[in-house]
């Protein structure tokens, strides 16, 4: 049934954001409005009785707005047909359509651009390896479940631009205790991906197991992707909770471009004697590190559920950004 909203102008109902060429939907249902960049994508909105002129706004993950021009309501519907940046960032977003008094909003994802060849095959994100560590909170209830992921892009040849993760926290009776979901931007042909992070949760019942959902939502032929490099990473102690993990620090190297690193995310997996995964956690870096030059980086969250007995070594993941100047 579609959303309505009373309104003094009009009775609108929404419609999602469907591709130009025909409605769109991910294969999961993920996202009921899944638009690329560089693609055009059609807005639709019913606006019974109303006959003035309509305007949308499409706000964009990073608050970036794009604004149409003004269209006329026909037969009781105004469309608009928009062309989503190449440069638009990655995500959710929503859109807003005002009639008058009356608006309508709702809500889409955008994905990397579609893979130019028709004959590729999507490829397939498989979790090569997984674990987690859970410790009960020091006062109440809850607990703290720490998790790390390694994903793994089992195509040689297609990049996963777009990678949707659902991790659940399972209890020994079948029951979810807690979950938790994720994009990750870019896994690289024949490449993996470090996803960790924690999640509080409500109560101390054990997790016995994680179940995990991975959906590629978009593809293109095999980029050349740059990166930094990392140098003198450690895991250090916490120096508030003795026998736990603390952070992971070390140096992040600009020496791969010549543009100036602007930021980078950090999504870290930690890794016991065997390679097992333990736990996982995250970090940021938002120094300017021009080409040639390195920074100290400190990832604090989502550590201190693991055992320090249990943590040997780490696997990081980045996400850089890039400027010219």
């Amino acid at each position: 049934m579609p959303l309505r909203i009373f309104c003094s102008a009009a009775l609108l109902a929404l419609v999602a954001v469907m591709p130009a060429a025909a409605a769109h939907r991910s294969a999961s249902g993920i996202s009921p409005g899944l638009v690329h960049r560089g693609q055009k994508t059609t807005l639709s909105v019913r606006v019974p009785g109303f006959t003035g002129r309509c305007i949308a706004t499409l706000t964009y993950s990073d608050h970036h707005s794009q604004r149409t021009s003004w269209h006329k309501s026909h037969n009781g519907r105004v469309s608009f047909v928009v062309t989503v940046p190449r440069s638009a960032a990655l995500g959710g977003g929503a859109w807003l359509v005002q009639c008058g008094l009356g608006t309508s909003r709702g809500t889409f994802v955008v994905v990397g651009p579609q893979s130019k060849s028709k004959k590729t095959t999507a490829p397939r994100v498989v979790v090569a390896s997984q674990g987690f560590s859970q410790r009960p909170d020091s006062y109440g209830t809850g607990s703290n479940l720490s998790y790390g992921i390694v994903l793994r892009n089992t195509s040689a040849a297609e990049d996963a631009d777009n990678v949707y993760v659902i991790v659940n926290m399972v209890a020994a009776d079948g029951s979810l205790i807690g979950s938790e979901s994720q994009t990750v931007d870019l896994v690289p042909a024949g490449g993996t991906y470090a996803l960790g992070d924690s999640l509080g949760l409500r109560t101390q019942t054990a997790a016995t197991h994680l179940e995990i959902v991975v959906r590629v939502l978009a593809h293109q032929p095999k980029q050349a992707n740059t990166m930094p490099d990392l140098a003198n990473v450690r895991l250090e102690p916490s120096q508030y909770d003795p026998g736990f993990v603390g952070e992971v620090d070390g140096e992040v190297v600009n020496d791969t471009s010549t543009k100036t690193l602007s930021s980078a995310s950090m999504s870290i997996v930690v890794l016991d004697a065997s390679g097992n995964p333990v736990g996982g956690g995250t970090g940021s870096l938002y120094t300017a590190v021009p080409s040639g030059a390195r920074f100290v980086f400190t990832a604090s969250s989502g550590f201190n559920a693991i055992p320090l007995d249990k943590a040997a070594t780490v696997l990081v993941s980045l996400a850089p950004r890039y400027t010219t100047t």
